[in-house]
């Protein structure tokens, strides 16, 4: 077995297998701790033949082996147990206190030990003294009988003793055994969960399953601190610098391949697709990018909301053509200086009709005269057939996966779909990923993002140039073409 496949096991799952064996040692506390104590005593009996020999022989010490089990089993007898119960007025049947002694031998002498289990210490040790004593008794009037044999005798070596420690439930020894073998067996759970599951789990699985470069790796803790920020006004700290290195290879992607417009998609239905597009969209303008994002689901349109924006009017009234109005009219300008919003407008619930048109393509290309980048957030891929034609109206294309989520299959399928249509997959964003995991680490201080304006009519004013900095160690090869490149190429 590949051991960086365990690490990487490890690493991801080790919460969930620490969790889960915590879980399991707690409910045997739990349950030990409602458990009813039982206590246990023992008697220990020695059993000898020919007393008046004083060299016993080979053939005597088996003989009285072999009456040590005969004694043994005449302690298994329910006759016995009824006169116990008798003698010590027990509230309980013989078959049932005959489930609570046990009679066992210790191999290669002429011992035998009595052991009763009850919830009293000084129960237990009455049963076990008073086995012990019918069975002398029984042996006596034997001896007397017409079993005698010779003369033998039974003694008690040690008498039952009543033990305030009692023998069940051991709660500590419980506990940590029910911890250690809950870790094993979830660890085992995790490792044919593993196995079996063929979702993509890190950037390799991405990479390779859709045959493009990881871009960039938006780890949960992220995403937990953008949740709870209201607005994408304030993108900034540290939680933001995942986004912002998404954005410096993505610059580097576009300056190798030049585009003027990128749709961000996924494979299966996934609402990451917005919080990537939308981080990329903001993080470009405050850079001094003019950039225009378009919503692209237009059965869902809810992009706007993202701006507390109104989003009446947009992408449908625009392909619709009804009011014949310049497609920059309906852009809505956002908090954001440098970014404009087109909204998806009122939901449409067959998109394909306004899609399947040239108007598509003819509005993209208007609004790159107006913007160093338009970025349209569409709906998966497979699930929705006017992604495709909105994939092809766009220069380029970036594919958002979810860690143990997007399957495989589907992310290759993605792909193949994409290249049977000549569009071109800049790379791939993945999401959800276990933070520990290898991210795209990048120097963005050994290089300046600044943005040209392109020729045409401008939206709004660009920001001075800004140099975006970052405490990581680990440079780009590409980054002086990303130093060197302006958004008019």
């Amino acid at each position: 077995m590949d051991t960086r496949f365990i690490r990487r096991l490890i690493r991801r799952r080790w919460r969930t297998v620490a969790a889960g064996g915590g879980l399991i040692g707690l409910l045997i506390l739990i349950i030990n701790l409602f458990r009813p104590s039982v206590y246990q005593a023992s008697a220990t009996l020695l059993v000898n033949q020919h007393r008046g020999l004083s060299a016993p022989s080979y053939e005597s010490v088996l003989m009285s082996q072999q009456l040590t089990r005969t004694y043994a089993e005449l302690l298994k007898k329910r006759p016995l147990y009824e006169m116990v119960i008798t003698n010590l007025r027990l509230e309980t049947t013989p078959d049932r206190l005959m489930q609570n002694v046990r009679v066992s031998t210790i191999r290669d002498t002429q011992l035998i030990v009595v052991t009763a289990r009850d919830r009293s210490p000084e129960r237990a040790a009455d049963i076990a003294n008073e086995l012990a004593r019918l069975l002398r008794e029984q042996d006596r009037q034997l001896l007397a009988g017409g079993y005698a044999s010779g003369e033998r005798g039974l003694s008690v070596v040690e008498p039952a003793r009543a033990d305030p420690v009692p023998a069940s439930p051991k709660v500590l020894r419980d506990t940590l055994l029910g911890l250690i073998f809950g870790v094993l067996g979830m660890f085992g759970i995790a490792l044919v969960r593993e196995y079996v599951d063929e979702s993509i789990k890190d950037g390799n699985d991405a990479a390779q399953a859709a045959g493009a470069p990881v871009l960039g790796t938006i780890g949960n803790r992220a995403q937990a601190d953008h949740a709870q920020r209201a607005s994408v006004d304030n993108i900034d700290g540290a939680y933001a610098e995942p986004y912002r290195l998404l954005a410096v290879r993505m610059r580097s992607a576009l300056a190798d391949h030049p585009a003027r417009s990128l749709i961000v998609t996924s494979a299966e239905p996934l609402a990451d697709t917005h919080a990537v597009a939308v981080h990329l969209a903001v993080i470009y303008a405050q850079l001094g990018q003019r950039i225009i994002l378009i919503d692209g689901d237009l059965r869902q349109p809810t992009l706007h909301s993202w701006f507390n924006l109104q989003g009446d009017a947009g992408v449908r009234d625009v392909l619709e053509g009804a009011q014949h109005l310049p497609v920059y009219r309906y852009l809505l300008p956002t908090s954001v200086a440098n970014l404009m919003l087109l909204p998806g407008g009122k939901p449409v619930p067959n998109p394909l009709i306004l899609l399947d048109s040239p108007r598509l393509s003819k509005c993209i290309r208007e609004l790159d005269q107006h913007a160093d980048l338009t970025i349209i957030v569409a709906p998966a891929l497979l699930n929705t057939a006017g992604t495709l034609l909105m994939a092809q109206a766009a220069d380029a294309a970036i594919l958002v996966m979810r860690a143990e989520v997007t399957k495989s299959a589907a992310a290759a399928s993605a792909r193949t779909i994409l290249d049977q249509a000549h569009v071109r997959l800049s790379g791939v964003v993945l999401t959800g990923a276990v933070d520990d995991d290898s991210a795209l680490l990048i120097d963005t201080s050994l290089f300046t993002l600044r943005s040209e304006p392109m020729p045409g009519k401008r939206l709004r004013s660009p920001s001075p140039s800004v140099n975006e900095k970052s405490p990581h160690s680990t440079a780009l090869s590409s980054a002086s073409a990303i130093s060197s490149h302006s958004s008019d190429q």
